[in-house]
């Protein structure tokens, strides 16, 4: 367990934290456009000044801001962001995108800004990234070798136990730089928890320490336990949590699961909770991303055809016959087409078995295919699948229908993942979840990834793709 600081330290801490994270940004954006200025131009700015040097100062200024603008736009600056280097990289790399897109407009409207040349913006860009991701890396590394960063963390309390809450506190105590901490557990009105608590935790002896605990500061967030209870219990929690400031959340009873989607709306007045629509749902949504995987197939297929017939080559060398093959998978709303990829296996991998999953040492696989699908090589022929409207760049990968036959009726929201298009690669993929890996934790994977859609995370995954090999199979 972390240090644990008094209030009034700890909100000092914080915004001290904060702000080193700020200026830190700050610096990083100046010395980025620097960097990006004299790759570009052969020039350092400074010498004697005059107004093209005033020009170039004004350059760096203003793209600087807007990049921290950016940031903050991105949610760059809170705790859940700085205690987590992956949410880190995420928010870096959306603002480096957007700080692409927008500088170039905003020099054709202010006339104090000329025009700025297209590989500075390119280069400044790349620098952003890479430097302020950096700075940002090292500071909170400092920050939590010093139990410094730990300020920032929000302290919950869980009010009546069960076993939603226990699998939640298992794994903020699990995570080291979760940015929760548990205060502890709380039993409710009437002192008789539903559950047996955990005694891993602080447990109070009565409902009524939870007004002491509020009073000296020590817990910004009250969860109350998914079981059955009246509405005047928990109008009584609710107004204890007002009285302190304190933010008040509670496990759904009814809701096996919460999407992003899940509002609050009102109906004639009344308020009614439900899931919304998911990003890929809107039109526009859904034809940005057709647009983007139609441009993004036809530059694969130019681009890694040569990569295609290599290996297609090396495949037939190693194991003769047809080194591609078609595949039936299950597509979106569980329509079945044939996907297409690089053979991988020997002829006759389902002869003795039949369908079954691939697995990290497949006796089946070829010594090229080992290789192949250690680096996603024998999914590039899927770009013609992508071309024709059948998957999707990113999305949930496609499966067998001969394997997941029974899973819509055994494995809770497995058939959920059919609503959009499947993807050559994906959230799931990217995180080391593919071939013989838990479902359950795949389809964690891909119904964030519905959730949370946006181009800015198509292109994190692209990356990624490239990146990593973990997973596997």
């Amino acid at each position: 367990m972390s240090i644990w600081f008094k209030k009034e330290v700890k909100d000092s801490l914080a915004n001290h934290c904060i702000l080193m994270f700020s200026g830190a940004d700050a610096l990083s954006a100046v010395a980025a456009l620097t960097t990006a200025h004299l790759i570009r131009f052969k020039v350092i700015p400074g010498g004697i000044l005059n107004h093209s040097h005033l020009i170039t100062y004004l350059m760096i200024v203003s793209g600087s801001l807007l990049f921290l603008i950016n940031l903050t736009l991105f949610n760059g600056y809170s705790p859940h962001t700085l205690m987590r280097l992956k949410r880190n990289y995420l928010v870096v790399f959306k603002s480096s995108l957007l700080w692409l897109l927008i500088l170039p407009s905003i020099t054709l409207f202010i006339e104090v800004l000329p025009s700025v040349s297209r590989g500075f913006i390119l280069i400044a860009s790349f620098l952003l990234f890479i430097m302020v991701l950096g700075a940002r890396f090292v500071l909170l590394i400092i920050l939590r070798e010093l139990q410094v960063i730990t300020a920032l963390r929000q302290r919950i309390l869980f009010i009546d136990w069960s076993p939603k809450t226990e699998l939640l506190a298992e794994k903020i105590f699990t995570d080291r730089y979760h940015p929760y901490e548990i205060a502890g557990i709380a039993p409710p009105p009437g002192d008789h928890f539903s559950h047996p608590p955990s005694m891993q935790y602080p447990v109070l002896g009565s409902h009524k320490e939870i007004d002491h605990l509020f009073k000296q500061g020590l817990v910004q967030i009250a969860i109350l336990a998914d079981v059955d209870r009246n509405q005047k219990t928990i109008a009584s929690i609710i107004s204890l949590c007002e009285r302190h400031l304190i933010t008040f959340m509670m496990i759904p009873l009814n809701f096996q699961i919460l999407l992003t989607g899940l509002q609050v709306t009102t109906i004639s007045g009344i308020p009614v909770l439900g899931i919304t629509e998911l990003p890929l749902e809107k039109p526009l949504f859904s034809s940005i991303k057709r647009l983007f995987d139609l441009v993004g197939s036809l530059i694969g297929l130019v681009l890694f055809a040569p990569v295609i017939l290599f290996f297609c080559i090396l495949v037939v060398i190693e194991s003769p016959g047809l080194p591609i093959y078609a595949q039936v998978r299950s597509g979106k709303n569980g329509k079945l087409f044939k996907i297409i990829k690089i053979r991988s296996m020997r002829l006759d991998a389902e002869k003795e078995r039949g369908a079954q999953w691939a697995t990290s040492q497949d006796p089946r696989r070829l010594r090229i295919g080992a290789f192949m699908r250690r680096w996603n090589i024998d999914e590039l022929p899927q770009f013609w699948n992508v071309f024709k409207g059948e998957m999707s760049l990113v999305g949930p990968r496609p499966e067998r229908p001969e394997l997941i036959v029974n899973f819509k009726e055994t494995i809770n929201h497995y058939n959920a993942r059919h609503n959009i298009t499947p993807g050559m690669t994906g959230w799931a993929a990217v995180n080391g979840l593919r071939g013989d890996t838990d479902l359950q934790e795949r389809i964690r994977y891909d119904l964030y990834y519905m959730e949370n859609w946006s181009i800015a995370l198509d292109l994190q995954i692209i990356l990624m793709t490239f990146m990593s090999w973990k997973g596997a199979a």
